[in-house]
């Protein structure tokens, strides 16, 4: 973790250089607004014309009886742990949980991770997230699916979870992973009248919150928690709130990821999704390892799956499960975002042999 920790610090003191040579004034201490165009920092106040609000968001709690007896830890308390587990249990199937759980896993400890609902990888396309199980389950990570935690309690000094089908988890620690809450306690919102709920602070399509002259970008918004939104949304705000534009950011193709081994990336709609908003569909997809460079460097994981509108051929969606996934992910993005929005774009590009992105191109012939 003391490498995890320089790499954090590293990226901190970057941005707060930029920002120094750029004259911005940092302020280190909680802040609310006490008046529409004026912000309370310990002593200091601070008058504004705009105001953009990103304080992002926390892991959320587990609202289950023995919740606040029972010792657990979070993804921020991870990343100043000096000890090892015995047995770590994750409680929750999306990338926090995943995450930790292979790294735990392979950094020796027996791991198992507890999930709700049927698959892993919540959100995502079953048919990958049930791929990435199996992986899982071949490095020895024990998933339990359609497991509803339902009790926390300590079984002879250590922590154990029950779930709602009699099972029960007894571990040496357990990580809380069921999704993250924007903060906006403290904020002093309501004095002001910003409007926001458990989702987050509301906005309209421009990013302006419902005090005109302030805005709102990131977590703290809800949706896609991701630090990629943030910075694509953050251009738009700006220029929204101070060139009196009317930018409306588009989500069609923000990209998802989950940084397994292998990744889970992916962007637009999972097949699911795309049914369920009555689509008809069709399916192309491609396993990894039939490519060449799959083969020569001993890594056939992954699959690439394209979710396309049957009869139309646009893009709805694609999930590339496969090493560094994510890096995959823009081609497709590209072809999406591009006039018609089909595969064409890609078919026509040159894929460099040998490469695991030429998996991709074979995906998109079906």
């Amino acid at each position: 973790m003391g490498r995890v920790r320089r790499i954090i610090d590293e990226g901190t003191d970057y941005y707060e250089r930029l920002l120094a040579e750029r004259g911005v004034d940092l302020v280190r201490l909680p802040a609310r607004f006490v008046g529409a165009e004026e912000l309370e920092a310990g002593d200091i106040r601070v008058r504004f014309a705009h105001a953009l609000i990103a304080t992002g968001a926390r892991p959320r709690a587990l609202d289950v009886p023995g919740a606040d007896e029972v010792p657990t830890v979070t993804s921020d308390d991870l990343m100043h742990v000096t000890e090892l587990p015995g047995h770590f249990v994750c409680v929750g199937a999306g990338a926090v949980s995943l995450e930790f759980a292979q790294a735990y896993r392979r950094l020796g400890a027996e791991v198992t991770v507890v999930q709700r609902g049927p698959h892993l990888a919540h959100g995502e396309d079953e048919e990958l997230g049930d791929l990435l199980k199996a992986y899982f389950e071949e490095e020895g990570i024990r998933v339990l699916t359609g497991a509803d935690v339902v009790r926390l309690e300590l079984i002879d000094g250590r922590p154990a979870v029950d779930c709602a089908d009699g099972s029960r988890v007894v571990g040496d620690q357990i990580l809380l992973a069921v999704g993250r809450e924007p903060v906006v306690d403290g904020l002093g919102l309501d004095d002001v009248g910003i409007a926001h709920d458990a989702a987050g602070i509301r906005t309209d399509r421009h990013l302006r919150t419902t005090l005109p002259h302030v805005y709102s970008v990131g977590d703290v918004r809800g949706g896609m928690m991701f630090t990629h939104v943030a910075t694509y949304e953050a251009p738009y705000a700006i220029a929204n709130m101070l060139d009196g534009a009317e930018l409306e950011p588009d989500y069609r193709t923000m990209p998802r990821a989950i940084f397994t081994d292998p990744v889970l990336a992916a962007a637009g709609l999972t097949e699911a999704e795309a049914r369920a908003a009555g689509h008809e569909v069709e399916i192309r997809r491609s396993d990894v390892g039939t490519r060449g460079k799959a083969r020569a460097i001993g890594d056939r994981r992954g699959r690439v799956k394209f979710v396309l509108e049957a009869g139309t051929g646009v893009i709805l969606g694609v999930g590339i499960l496969a090493r560094d996934g994510a890096d995959l992910l823009p081609g497709p993005q590209v072809a999406m975002n591009a006039p018609g929005g089909t595969l064409a774009p890609l078919l026509a590009t040159v894929h460099t042999h040998p490469t695991i992105a030429e998996a991709v191109k074979v995906a998109a012939r079906g």
